[in-house]
């Protein structure tokens, strides 16, 4: 093994290991809201208003044991049920609240639960409040709404100092989607609407560190590409704040999410508030968000919820970016992003079109890009043992003219030329060996919020997105990368840097795998098990005899 393929291996793992420090949460823009003209929020002045509004909000949503009939009279407190196919969502004529969604086709991990609820931590999923010309708080979220029923969902209205505010849901049927319309009967003064998603959903996984490690806000602006705000960036009270227009905003763990998106087309959202919450110990558990939409008197409003699983086909069919609602790589997230996407529509295609499981599509995926790379390989380890052939023509040619550069460089470049090859030759080998790390680097982002390996078992393991419960296949997977290297080193000159790269290598890879996703962990063995034939062919090209060559003579020592 010399020292262009320790260098391939090193750069691999060290990519893996500074992942999370070099891609970081996008930025936070921290302050108090614009003010009037074409900024944000025209009718809020301080952003003092909007925190003390978040801040006084009720948190805990009522358990409700009987569902009211839909066709029963309006009564000072009631919950209505409304099944929309893929999930029944429960509604509220207390703030006219969109409390929870149960999601008939996933499963939910939580010790006796069999269906996900989805819903927040301590707050439903939807909920409102007004702003006055004033700035003074109308609290929709505490008073009761008169509700009726309308053929494809429910209408509540109730009155306020500033007009008869009615809000109306039609469920969309099979899609996970609430549409809501809205508006101000005899409204008498301009206001301001605030939407409120749930400062932490509630989690349904085995796992539930891991979940909360998730928790985040994402925004998506006209202007921008989507980016994300993690709890656990924001301190306690500090601020974040999204200029409109803003296309859609959601709170979400791992693998589910809720949403509020602007009508496709339509007009967008004035602003999105997050603010930082509480923290148990290091880990942030809440944080708040908050979407405004200006109401000038008699205008209308319109949006829709999604409320549902990260499923990205789905996401991308409802348009506007939205499956970007997971932005990987930071500050180079227009490379990062388009390249985990391609990687993700690869393996959905391949799950399609072999009816086979997620696991079966990551062996052949990673067997595919083996193949792919094949040749650019065989050319990079071809490089490599040329290089190594001239290196006594280059020391002979380094020790002759040592004393000058001028013609050192010379008789190199000569050196170079008689075996077809440049002084950027090491480096152009070097290259196609990192070509399956870019592969790597995107499925790292992809394991993090793919619902669609959840709770795939495949062989002996339960769960393909979750760490092997018996550390098997980081085991095999360090086996693997050791007989790589192994196998690489025959035939080689003695190198004992080498030698020791190929211990320490695997064992770190090892260690860093450890808990990784086993899925990943799975794809990077297969992918050192498909690269064995090839480093076995070249290191028995390495025990052939070289060419007899016209050498430069050594220099008489004096």
């Amino acid at each position: 093994m010399d020292k262009r393929f320790v260098l391939a291996l090193f750069l691999t793992s060290l990519v893996v290991i500074a992942t999370p420090l070099l891609f970081p949460s996008s930025r936070r823009v921290s302050g108090p809201l614009p003010v009037s003209g074409d900024s944000i929020l025209r009718e809020i002045s301080p952003i003092d208003t909007v925190q003390e509004t978040i801040s006084s909000a009720p948190r805990t949503i009522p358990e409700v044991s009987t569902v009211v009939p839909r066709s029963s009279i309006s009564t000072p407190v009631d919950t209505t049920k409304i099944s929309g196919g893929n999930a029944d969502f429960r509604f509220s004529n207390l703030g006219a609240r969109l409390l929870s969604a149960e999601l008939h086709h996933f499963r939910s991990y939580r010790p006796g639960k069999e269906i996900i609820a989805l819903r927040g931590a301590t707050d439903p999923l939807v909920w409102y409040r007004l702003l006055d010309a004033s700035g003074d708080t109308i609290r929709l979220d505490s008073m009761a709404f008169e509700r009726s029923e309308t053929p494809s969902g429910i209408t509540y209205r109730t009155r306020t100092a500033i007009g008869i505010v009615v809000i109306e849901y039609s469920v969309i049927t099979d899609s996970y989607m609430v549409r809501v319309t809205g508006h101000i009967e005899a409204q008498t003064e301009p206001g301001t609407l605030l939407v409120s998603l749930p400062g932490g959903i509630r989690s349904e996984e085995a796992d539930t560190l891991d979940d909360r490690e998730h928790l985040a806000f994402a925004v998506k602006t006209r202007r921008d590409n989507a980016r994300r705000v993690q709890f656990k960036d924001l301190d306690p009270g500090e601020s974040d704040t999204t200029p409109g227009p803003v296309i859609w905003a959601a709170s979400k763990n791992k693998y589910f999410l809720t949403a509020l998106l602007a009508p496709a087309g339509g007009e967008a959202f004035n602003a999105v508030l997050i603010t930082g919450g509480t923290r148990t110990a290091k880990s942030a558990i809440r944080a708040d968000i908050m979407v405004a939409r200006t109401l000038a008197l008699g205008q209308p409003f319109s949006f829709e919820v999604y409320a549902g699983p990260q499923e990205w086909k789905r996401l991308h069919a409802l348009g506007r970016d939205f499956e970007n609602v997971n932005p990987y790589g930071g500050f180079m997230q227009g490379l990062i992003q388009p390249f985990a996407t391609m990687v993700m529509r690869v393996l959905l295609w391949m799950r399609e079109t072999f009816k086979i499981s997620y696991g079966w599509v990551l062996v052949l995926f990673g067997i595919m890009v083996r193949i792919i790379t094949w040749p650019l390989n065989q050319s990079a380890m071809k490089t490599s043992l040329r290089m190594q052939r001239i290196q006594p023509q280059l020391a002979v040619v380094q020790q002759k003219y040592k004393n000058n550069q001028e013609k050192q460089r010379e008789e190199i470049m000569q050196v170079y030329r008689e075996h077809g090859m440049t002084p950027f030759s090491p480096l152009m080998g070097c290259l196609p060996m990192l070509l399956p790390m870019p592969v790597l680097f995107a499925l790292f982002f992809v394991f993090q919020n793919t619902i669609e390996f959840r709770g795939v078992p495949f062989l002996w393991l339960p769960d393909i997105s979750l760490h092997d419960p018996l550390y098997i296949i980081p085991l095999v997977m360090g086996i693997s990368m050791y007989a790589l290297s192994w196998i690489g080193m025959r035939n080689a000159p003695p190198n004992p840097q080498a030698k020791m790269m190929g211990y320490f290598l695997p064992v770190m890879m090892t260690v860093l795998f450890w808990r990784f996703a086993s899925g990943l962990n799975l794809y990077y063995t297969i992918q050192n098990i498909a690269a064995l034939p090839q480093q076995w062919l070249i290191a028995r090209d390495r025990g052939k005899p070289p060419l007899v060559t016209n050498m430069p003579a050594t220099p008489a020592r004096r």
